[in-house]
């Protein structure tokens, strides 16, 4: 009797790299026949659809500014991994955005990016779900609280630009430090109150506009956690820390700058996908050090117009 198996061709051997390779491939043809669409569909409209063209030349210049903006944060943000609220911040303080309004652009704008990284976070094995509870809670607790403070002192703007500009100089001398350390010095004791690092780090980062990553990231890391899994938690906690700061400021706030807004959250999610792709072909002590030097101007700046307005 013949073995039905006998009959049965040898299966093809695939090189362990071209299922990758191919996959690479494939996404890359994903999106740019996206953008083709995009581009070649946004021409034709242009052309042949007048009430396109109106709508979009009645689009306010700072939407468009916003857009850029967006687009350039992101890309810096994922060649250093930190640096985007930040940035979007100081600029949006410099564009003669409200603090409560530039804080609800950046917090929007961060729970796409953050949601695709804590997922993918996830699908790797890089989330520690002990670490995880612990920061949750106080840093939603600690959003809230901030984004409906600042969303209060929305009326008085012209006082909490410049507390906020003071925020924005420290992160920016932080910035520009970590570029000139070569080692992060780690403690042989773990921080043990976690609650209170996610409370702080969420208040701090919703009346700053940003701060999560920079204050809540490094103090774990210094404390002696591992680097990939507090990468992984601190991205996963911030989608949620994000999503409810921005609940917070939409239903407080009546006249936010949606142009700009818009514009920060389209330009940051036109670059997530690219943003990656280049991050090992820039030099991050390069990007640190412009980011950091920027910042400390602009944020000197915006308190010297304060000083000089009172005085």
């Amino acid at each position: 009797m013949l073995n039905p198996t006998s009959h049965t061709p040898a299966p093809i051997a695939v090189p362990a790299e071209a299922a990758p390779a191919r996959k690479r491939s494939f996404k890359w043809l994903v999106w740019g026949a996206l953008m083709t669409f995009l581009i070649v569909g946004s021409a034709a409209l242009w052309y042949n659809e007048p009430g396109f063209r109106n709508y979009v030349q009645n689009v306010p210049n700072e939407f468009y500014w916003f857009l850029g903006a967006g687009f350039v944060f992101a890309m810096i943000d994922g060649a250093v991994g930190m640096s985007y609220g930040v940035t979007s911040t100081t600029f949006s303080l410099s564009m003669g955005i409200p603090p409560a309004s530039a804080s609800m652009g950046v917090h929007l704008s961060e729970i796409f990016s953050c949601g695709i990284a804590g997922w993918m976070h996830y699908r790797m094995g890089n989330i520690n779900w002990k670490l995880f509870k612990l920061l949750l809670i106080p840093g939603i607790i600690g959003a809230v609280t901030g984004a409906y403070l600042l969303s209060s002192l929305e009326h008085y703007s012209m006082y909490t630009k410049p507390v906020v500009s003071v925020y924005t100089l420290i992160l920016g001398i932080v910035i520009f430090k970590k570029a000139f350390n070569k080692k992060p010095k780690k403690s042989a004791d773990k921080i043990k109150r976690i609650p209170m690092l996610g409370l702080g780090g969420g208040f701090i980062d919703a009346v700053g506009g940003g701060g999560w990553g920079s204050i809540v990231l490094s103090s774990l890391i210094a404390g002696g956690r591992h680097p990939r899994f507090s990468l992984g938690t601190v991205k996963l906690s911030r989608f949620f820390v994000a999503m409810m700061g921005s609940l917070t400021f939409m239903s407080m706030l009546n006249s936010a700058h949606w142009p700009a807004i818009i514009g920060l959250i389209i330009g940051s999610a036109l670059a997530s996908p690219i943003a990656a792709r280049i991050s090992n072909k820039i030099s991050t002590k390069i990007i640190m050090t412009s980011v950091g030097i920027i910042v400390i101007l602009v944020s000197l700046k915006s308190i010297y117009s304060f000083i000089d307005k009172v005085f």
